[in-house]
C-alpha cells in the first residue's frame, strides 16, 4: 500500500499474494507488468528491506540520488527509509526479495552489518546460483498448495538467505574478530537511530547514551566499520534528509530548515554547503535538470 509523504511515496510491506508471511520474492518483470497504484519509477521510502539479485541483463537502480550500475550476479539492498526508484530505460531482469524488520529480527542474522553494507554485492557464480535457487524456493511455497506454512518457513529461509549473503560479505572483507563485529553491530545500531532522531538530536553523546556506549566507543566503532566520525556520520544523514526533501518538494530552505531542527535559516545553508559545497538551491537546479 503506498501513501505520499512530502512528494516521496511511502510504501508498506505487502505479499504479492495477500499472504500473511513478512517474506515475499516476486520477479522484477512481473512488478513491472502491474497495474499498481503507485509508480515504481517515481522516488519512494520503504517501510521494509528490499534486496534485489539481477540474473539477466544490464541495468540500473537509483537509491538517494545515485545511479548504481548492475550487472548479472549482483546483489542490491535497500533499506528501509531509503529513498529509491527503479529506472524506465533499463529492462534488467531481477529476483526481487522483500521483507519486513520483524522478519530480520525473527531469522537471527549473524553479523548483520556485513551484507548491509552500502555497496552492491557480487558472490561467486556458484554462490549467486545457490541464493538463486533459495528465492525461487521461497516462490514455490509462495505460490504452491502446500500445507507448509510460509508465515512460519520463511523467516527461516530468510535468515539462510541472508547469512549467506553474510559469508559472501565476510569473504570480500577479510576475516572478523569479536572486537569488530561488536562494532559492526554498534555501528548498525547507531545508523537506526540516527534515521529515528537526526532531526531531533545530532550530539554524539546522545546516541551513545542511546545505545548504551561511552562516546569513545561509539567513535572508535563508527572509525573501524564506516571510516568516519559520529559527528560526520549524523551530520552526512542531515544532509542526506535535505537532499530528499530539496529534490521532492517545492518547500524552501528555510522551511526545510527548520523541519531539520535549524532555528535559524542562515546555519542550515552554512551547514548544507559546508557539506555538499554547494548551496541548497543548487543542488535543487541539479536535481530538476538530471544528466542520467
Amino acid at each position: 500500500m503506498a501513501s505520499t509523504d512530502k512528494h516521496i511515496q511511502r510504501l508498506s510491506f505487502s505479499h504479492s499474494t495477500g499472504q500473511s508471511s513478512p517474506v515475499d520474492v516476486v520477479r522484477l518483470s512481473e512488478l513491472r507488468a502491474r497495474n499498481m497504484d503507485h509508480s515504481m519509477y517515481d522516488p519512494t521510502r520503504l517501510s521494509f528491506h528490499l534486496v534485489q539479485f539481477v540474473v539477466a541483463g544490464e541495468g540500473a537502480h537509483r537509491v538517494d540520488f545515485e545511479r548504481v550500475a548492475l550487472v548479472p550476479g549482483d546483489v542490491l539492498h535497500v533499506r528501509p527509509e531509503q529513498v529509491h526508484s527503479f529506472l524506465a530505460d533499463v529492462e534488467h531482469e531481477a529476483l526481487m526479495l522483500f521483507f519486513t524488520p520483524v522478519a530480520l529480527k525473527q531469522a537471527h542474522i549473524p553479523h548483520p552489518a556485513r551484507w548491509q553494507a552500502n555497496t552492491v554485492l557480487h558472490p561467486a557464480a556458484n554462490d549467486f546460483t545457490i541464493l538463486t535457487e533459495l528465492l525461487r524456493l521461497q516462490e514455490v511455497l509462495d505460490t504452491e498448495a502446500t500445507d507448509l506454512r510460509p508465515g512460519t518457513i520463511g523467516p527461516h529461509l530468510l535468515g539462510t538467505i541472508l547469512a549467506s549473503l553474510a559469508d559472501v560479505a565476510a569473504a570480500r572483507q577479510g576475516s572478523r574478530d569479536l572486537t569488530t563485529q561488536r562494532y559492526e553491530a554498534l555501528v548498525l545500531e547507531f545508523e537506526d537511530l540516527l534515521d529515528a532522531h537526526y532531526a531531533s538530536s545530532r550530539t554524539q553523546a546522545w546516541y551513545a547514551s542511546k545505545l548504551g556506549a561511552t562516546p569513545r566507543t561509539l567513535a572508535r566503532a563508527c572509525r573501524v566499520v564506516r571510516d568516519s566520525s559520529p559527528k560526520q556520520m549524523i551530520d552526512l544523514r542531515v544532509v542526506l534528509e535535505a537532499k530528499r526533501w530539496l529534490a521532492t518538494t517545492t518547500k524552501t530552505a528555510e522551511a526545510i530548515g527548520y523541519e531539520l531542527g535549524f532555528s535559524e535559516p542562515t546555519n542550515f545553508v552554512k551547514f548544507f554547503r559546508r557539506i555538499v559545497g554547494s548551496p541548497p538551491d543548487a543542488f535543487r537546479r541539479a536535481q530538476s535538470d538530471p544528466t542520467d
